[in-house]
């Protein structure tokens, strides 16, 4: 599962444990984006700190795991890139990319997309703005209705708004204690 979990919060963790019950996979590795290039318009936390935010979401769940290879990548990250750096590492994987609905339409716009997708089964999580009409294959995966955004919770952060349920409560006080998203 990739993103920039910027910052992670209740809906992600939510849509990764659905995917992992309803396809009964072994685990669901959270791989935050190093620089993502179609996120070059605005500014995002530093890496480590994303990544930070990711494990402390998932610690204590043993289906969940974190991989910092986009992290330790220099440049711009493409998720065809990652696939292909995972398979080389573990090539008996059969690998799953789960992605919003939402977003489905918007990977034909992703660098080598064709490749991507041949390379990979995409699982999509039904969000807000659902879009099933793309050139490729995919696995739709039902999840409880999250309506909230990474960008909806910066801005509750920025003014000072409660984020309780929202956020996992370690995340939320890593938040406060980097002092991410103030003014």
């Amino acid at each position: 599962m990739g993103g920039t979990f910027d910052p992670i919060h209740i809906g992600h963790l939510i849509a990764a444990s659905s995917v992992y019950e309803a396809l009964n996979l072994d685990s669901v590795v959270f791989i935050p984006a190093g620089d993502p290039w179609q996120k070059r318009d605005r500014e995002l936390s530093p890496g480590q700190q994303r990544l930070e935010m990711v494990k402390l979401a998932t610690e204590n769940d043993a289906r969940f795991q974190v991989s910092d290879v986009e992290i330790a990548r220099s440049g711009p990250t493409y998720a065809v890139d990652t696939v292909r750096e995972w398979k080389r590492l573990n090539p008996s994987d059969e690998l799953f990319w789960i992605v919003g609905s939402d977003a489905l339409s918007g990977i034909p716009s992703w660098h080598e997309w064709e490749a991507f997708v041949s390379e990979v089964t995409i699982v999509a999580v039904n969000r807000v703005g659902q879009n099933d009409s793309v050139p490729f294959d995919f696995v739709s995966v039902d999840m409880p209705e999250v309506r909230i955004s990474a960008t909806e919770l910066r801005d509750r952060f920025i003014n000072g708004l409660d984020t309780k349920y929202l956020v996992p409560k370690n995340v939320s006080q890593y938040i406060s204690d980097q002092g991410l998203y103030q003014t």
